[in-house]
């Protein structure tokens, strides 16, 4: 074999291994509550060791692409328990999360995002305990802040037990 044929040879399978090496393929599922199987959105949803991640839409649903060779996609949301699930060659991944009342008890929801110290803020914070909202024995977490929170005002859409609520802090214009 001329040194330009293995040359030749020798580029053509490295493309093709580095070409094989770098391929995704695309992973999607539904996110939904273990205790009533209702569809969760907002989950973040992340490939484990990496910055690749998606959050769930509307229904409960994501999509993220993966490498081909698979890894763990790891599921959070605020009072729900992490789950850490490995994809394999599997190209649909449902989760159902379940409640994690002890996430709750030191995390602020800003605006800009959550922090974890509320000396870190530059404004005043009020605070319900984890206690407060058990003791409430309220199942929807939005109700169960309804007049604990000046300012927070909880209002059922409906009459129907666990239908969405719509909670407006400070008012419709702030």
């Amino acid at each position: 074999m001329s040194m330009k044929k293995f040359l030749l040879f020798s580029v053509a399978t490295l493309f093709l291994v580095c070409t094989a090496w770098g391929q995704e393929r695309t992973v999607s599922g539904k996110v939904t509550s273990i205790n009533d199987g209702s569809t969760l959105p907002g989950v973040n949803v992340i490939l484990k060791g990496t910055t690749k991640g998606t959050v769930t839409d509307v229904d409960g649903n994501y999509v993220l692409s993966v490498p081909t060779e698979g890894g763990i996609l790891v599921f959070s949301f605020i009072g729900l328990a992490t789950e850490e699930v490995e994809i394999g060659v599997r190209s649909v991944v449902d989760v159902q999360m379940t409640s994690d009342v002890r996430q709750l008890t030191e995390v602020v929801v800003t605006a800009a995002g959550i922090e974890r110290d509320k000396k870190a803020l530059g404004y005043a914070v009020q605070q319900v305990g984890a206690e407060e909202i058990i003791q409430s024995q309220e199942p929807n977490i939005a109700n169960a802040l309804n007049a604990k929170v000046a300012g927070v005002m909880v209002r059922s859409n409906s009459g129907v037990p666990g239908a969405s609520a719509a909670v407006r802090i400070r008012g419709n214009t702030s």
